[in-house]
């Protein structure tokens, strides 16, 4: 009795969550579709910096349209306060975190002859003009910065604090955000792939089956069975996530990521204020950009 007890009471609480979930996944699929489009209409004959002026402006453009039409339809408060004195804690863990960690990716791998720009797959010229390199530095941060704010902060955290107290939102909106946008190779995804999106449908559809087999389900090892699939969706994706590590380097690089992802749910929560976690995204490409541009011109290494 009291196992049936606790498994209905779980799925009354979860239920919630679940929903969340699915329009979590939902909101970043259309995010994904906006991405498509704009790289379907935006190139244009001007060059590569002209033409990706173009599509990060149409990019930004609908990220920021989408995620005001959600927070006004969701009823979240973006959370758009200025960070106080009190908040000077937050700020600096929310900026020194990338920094110091993409600093120590990068001893690492001088340590084990591991190139930064092997695990970014982003290389430059030796000796590149200063003018292309700043233009491509200010559009990652001007497209990359809003649309991890966006994504993290507004769609996943503001979506998941709705049915979860503070700190239980920052560690699902790190995993979550983690499981879409880290990668062992390349940084944080602006928008989730279609491989990632993929996976988070599955994930909502055997959560939501198990969910649904919990409340109607009489016996409770039926009820368990029905909770399987997803131990086992989680189970392999650690997994495959470990297994993808090749290298210290690599490991410390998507370690990296999910710090900065993490710092910057847990700046959010505790400042409530948009601009914390954009300085730590902020943080992350500048320094990343840097040391591939400073320490790493004239190489590709993959």
């Amino acid at each position: 009795m009291s196992l049936q007890f606790d498994a209905r009471s779980v799925t009354r609480r979860a239920r919630p969550l679940a929903v969340e979930f699915g329009l979590v996944t939902a909101a970043l699929v259309g995010l994904y579709l906006w991405q498509q489009l704009v790289a379907i209409v935006g190139p244009s004959p001007g060059g590569v910096l002209v033409g990706g002026l173009v599509s990060g402006g149409l990019l930004l453009m609908g990220v920021l349209l989408f995620a005001g039409a959600y927070v006004a339809v969701r009823d979240i408060d973006p959370g758009l306060a200025v960070p106080t004195r009190a908040d000077r804690a937050a700020v600096a863990a929310a900026v020194l975190t990338p920094l110091v960690l993409v600093a120590l990716t990068k001893l690492v791998g001088v340590a084990t002859g591991v190139p930064y720009n092997a695990l970014t797959k982003t290389a430059v010229a030796a000796d590149p003009p200063l003018p292309p390199i700043l233009l491509l530095a200010g559009l990652s941060l001007v497209v990359g910065v809003p649309s991890l704010v966006v994504i993290c902060q507004v769609i996943v955290q503001g979506s998941l604090g709705r049915v979860v107290d503070g700190d239980a939102a920052i560690v699902l909106t790190t995993l979550v955000t983690g499981f879409v946008l880290v990668g062992s190779v390349g940084g944080l995804a602006t928008v989730p792939d279609r491989g990632k999106l993929a996976g988070s449908i599955a994930f909502v559809l055997l959560l939501g089956v198990a969910l649904f087999a919990n409340a109607r389900v009489g016996r409770d090892w039926m009820r368990w069975l029905a909770a399987a699939p997803v131990v086992a969706f989680a189970a392999l994706v650690v997994l495959s996530g470990v297994a993808g590590v090749e290298s210290v380097a690599g490991g410390l690089f998507a370690v990296t990521q999910f710090a900065t992802l993490g710092v910057a749910a847990y700046a959010y929560d505790r400042t409530d204020s948009l601009l914390v976690p954009a300085l730590t995204y902020a943080t992350y490409l500048l320094t990343t950009r840097a040391v591939v541009v400073v320490f790493e011109a004239g190489m590709q290494s993959w």
